[in-house]
């Protein structure tokens, strides 16, 4: 994949995003592979706001396309689903918050949380900034983490560093998710 962008000359950048898009609507694929490929043709800053855009243009155009997909074409009762109910009825801040925290979790597929927005009644709006906000931690791992994988023997701590903060996060992340939960 690298070689693919690397190869793309001046519009690289577009290519990789268009990726990344592909990867969020599919929905199955995890991003760190596109980000290790953005990692090493951009460099570890130039891949995270490369990786970040698409991350951020991807599941919007994924929450769009999963929202008709539901709603038109399987007409499905989304409101009637638990997690959707859950969701729906937190105030504004309290659903991009959710959603933030879920995104901030590195190395889950995207596509789960854009199906999970796409069965709410959050906006559009809201959806992009919970994402913008919490693919920063999350791609600042997958960044690093990549980073330290391409350059195992220089950055063997790195990345022993890097797997620990991730292990933390997680941890942190579940206990927010069921404070969360438990407050409704």
């Amino acid at each position: 994949m690298a070689e693919v962008i690397a190869n793309a000359g001046s519009i690289a950048i577009l290519i990789s995003i268009l990726i990344n898009v592909l990867i969020n609507i599919l929905g199955i694929l995890p991003s760190i592979f596109i980000t290790a490929a953005n990692v090493i043709v951009f460099g570890i800053y130039g891949g995270f706001l490369v990786s970040w855009a698409g991350e951020i243009i991807g599941a919007v155009i994924s929450l769009i396309l999963y929202r008709w997909g539901i709603k038109t074409a399987a007409k499905l009762p989304t409101d009637q689903l638990k997690l959707s109910e859950f969701i729906n009825n937190l105030p504004r801040l309290k659903q991009v918050y959710f959603l933030a925290v879920l995104r901030v979790a590195p190395f889950i597929p995207s596509g789960l949380i854009n199906l999970l927005g796409a069965i709410t009644s959050v906006s559009v709006v809201n959806f992009l900034i919970a994402t913008a906000i919490g693919k920063i931690p999350s791609l600042a791992l997958e960044s690093a983490f990549s980073y330290n994988l391409l350059n195992l023997s220089n950055n063997y701590w790195n990345l022993v560093v890097t797997v620990i903060v991730a292990l933390f996060l997680y941890l942190g992340i579940r206990k927010e998710l069921l404070r969360l939960k438990a407050r409704g």
